[in-house]
């Protein structure tokens, strides 16, 4: 159990590892604090009960007279405003000490849920073909408040109740040895026996929380993101209903377990209180005077007050940090990935490359193949095909046929398990990053973010460093100039989420636009036309045609009409390439 406790320190790189050890210290030495305090109250109750402590001790009463203090009562004030001081010194630095882990523990939360989104980022494509981004939402969101709120801060938390704890402890050794012992090994006892009792059905909580996040946030997805969809068919109530099954399951994981974190502490206050009464009962049974046993029984009060809120804690931390650890275990292997990153100085940095492939004459497609993982079928069998500088491409085929898987590959996104691609004589896979520089993509169904026109042309490149001249060249080029000065805000203008304040035909048009905006020398489209109604679709593949000349044109289309006026054209067919006359 401890193991999985500290599980946790293993993801740090040993800098890291340094700065935990420096807070232990520092909680460490908040324990001794919290002891000297819960100790110092006993000199103060047996000094209160003897009034001729200053005649009777000579080496008080020359300590005493230092400070000019010359009656009993002068030397309580004394004591106790020294014990008030304490405990805000005291309080003073375990609040010091909280800001130190809280601020270690959000560094590192910032830190790792930005590797992790840049892990996700960084990943090849066929990575995201086989998970869901709900999944992987749930992971960078997870990785914040389960790992670093819900179990880095709460070990924090756990470490310093138990340091405190055994400080205390040990305090009250030096009062009474057997008291001690009997109090530490039955509240021992029952802290084991509960959190032994409560773990697994803890741990079966937490994992069913884990399942079900993925769950209600992929139907969530899915509901309003074809909200035009569900409403027109009236699948409302589907998407609800999905929804509300996945959450409620979700929801109830998590009402389990907080009546399981609830219930310890009342069964540990019913123990320590029964436990009190009991150790009166006994010492007075032994022969002990009431009086006798009022100093004992004032410390192990205190210490009592003081041990029954931590003993609750410990156990209400312990189960939490069960509860979270399916999120941390699935997690792990990512978290050590990027602890190894940083260990060796590596982040993933996304830095956009000077460099472009030299293109002047051709693009050489030679004998590639591909399957995806795990399968045997080939989607691409030994295509192999030559595209001259300039030229207008077009690429036909039944749905399956690999025409998508080829674009994919001519993109780079995805690569070929045989043959290669080349660029007047350079494999692309050289420096896929300056093949990339040279491309833009055109696909069926432009995603269009919750902004204006202009930061949508111009995708990913920040405000200050966006070219209005070239926006206003690439909105001719589009055929979008008149439609945009008409609008009161011009390229100011919102689109909406997914741009559902236009239409599907000013969707496209801002797709080209934005490919345009790249100055591409090779211009993939894949079926950008054919969601459109025949007259939008014309009036696009003459947007497109009047780019032919200045651009290699390498365009995916069912229609006919889209391929009339193509230089090539080729057809796939159960993953083969035919050049057609």
């Amino acid at each position: 159990m401890l193991k999985s406790f500290f599980k946790i320190f293993t993801i740090f790189p040993r800098r890291e590892l340094r700065y935990c050890a420096f807070i232990i210290a520092c909680m460490v030495f908040g324990a001794v604090l919290e002891a000297v305090g819960i100790g110092a109250i006993l000199p103060l109750i047996s000094i209160m009960g003897q009034p001729d402590f200053l005649q009777t001790n000579p080496a008080v009463m020359t300590l005493a007279a230092f400070f000019h203090i010359n009656t009993h009562t002068e030397l309580i004030i004394f004591l106790a405003i020294g014990l008030m001081m304490l405990y805000v010194l005291k309080n003073m630095y375990l609040t010091w000490q909280i800001n130190l882990q809280a601020r270690f523990s959000m560094r590192q939360q910032v830190y790792y849920s930005n590797q992790l989104m840049a892990t996700y980022l960084g990943k090849p494509y066929i990575y995201h073909l086989d998970h869901n981004s709900a999944t992987l939402l749930r992971n960078v969101n997870s990785v914040g408040t389960a790992v670093f709120a819900n179990i880095l801060m709460p070990t924090f938390a756990l470490l310093a109740e138990t340091i405190t704890a055994f400080a205390i402890w040990v305090m009250l050794v030096f009062v009474d040895a057997f008291t001690a012992i009997l109090v530490a090994g039955f509240m021992g006892g029952m802290i084991y026996m509960i959190m032994k009792a409560f773990r697994r059905k803890i741990v079966r909580q937490g994992e069913l929380q884990m399942a079900y996040a993925s769950e209600y946030i992929k139907w969530l997805n899915q509901g309003l993101g074809a909200i035009k969809e569900t409403k027109v068919t009236g699948n409302e109530g589907y998407f609800l209903k999905r929804f509300s099954e996945a959450y409620d399951v979700f929801g109830n994981a998590y009402r389990i377990f907080q009546v399981f974190v609830q219930t310890p502490k009342l069964l540990i206050e019913t123990f320590v209180i029964s436990s009190l009464l009991l150790l009166i009962v006994v010492k007075l049974f032994l022969g002990n005077a009431p009086m006798d046993i009022v100093p004992l029984l004032g410390v192990l009060a205190l210490a009592a007050f003081r041990l029954m809120p931590s003993a609750n804690r410990m156990v209400a931390i312990s189960n939490g940090i069960k509860f979270q650890m399916p999120f941390f275990e699935e997690l792990y292997d990512e978290l050590i990935e990027i602890k190894y990153r940083q260990s060796k100085g590596r982040s993933i940095l996304f830095k956009s490359t000077e460099r472009i492939v030299s293109f002047k004459h051709a693009i050489h497609i030679s004998d590639v193949c591909f399957q995806y993982p795990d399968t045997e079928r080939k989607i691409l069998d030994g295509v192999s095909l030559s595209f001259p500088k300039g030229a207008f491409v077009g690429i036909t085929g039944a749905s399956g046929a690999g025409k998508t898987t080829f674009i994919d590959i001519l993109l780079g996104l995805l690569k070929p398990v045989q043959g290669k691609i080349e660029v007047d004589g350079q494999d692309i896979w050289q420096d896929i990053s300056a093949w990339r520089r040279i491309l833009a993509y055109v696909p069926q169904s432009i995603y269009l973010i919750d902004g204006s026109i202009r930061e949508n042309i111009a995708l990913g490149i920040s405000e200050e460093q966006i070219d209005d001249e070239r926006i206003e060249r690439v909105l001719r080029m589009a055929e979008l100039s008149s439609f945009v000065k008409e609008l009161p805000d011009g390229v100011e203008t919102e689109v909406g989420e997914r741009g559902v304040k236009l239409s599907g035909g000013q969707r496209q048009r801002i797709g080209i636009a934005r490919a345009l905006y790249l100055n591409p020398q090779i211009l993939v489209l894949d079926e950008a036309t054919s969601a459109l109604d025949h007259e939008t679709e014309q009036n696009i593949t003459n947007t497109i045609l009047n780019l032919r000349g200045h651009l290699t044109i390498i365009a995916v289309a069912h229609r006919t009409s889209t391929l009339e006026s193509c230089d090539l054209r080729v057809h796939f067919s159960e993953g083969r390439a035919e050049l057609m006359v």
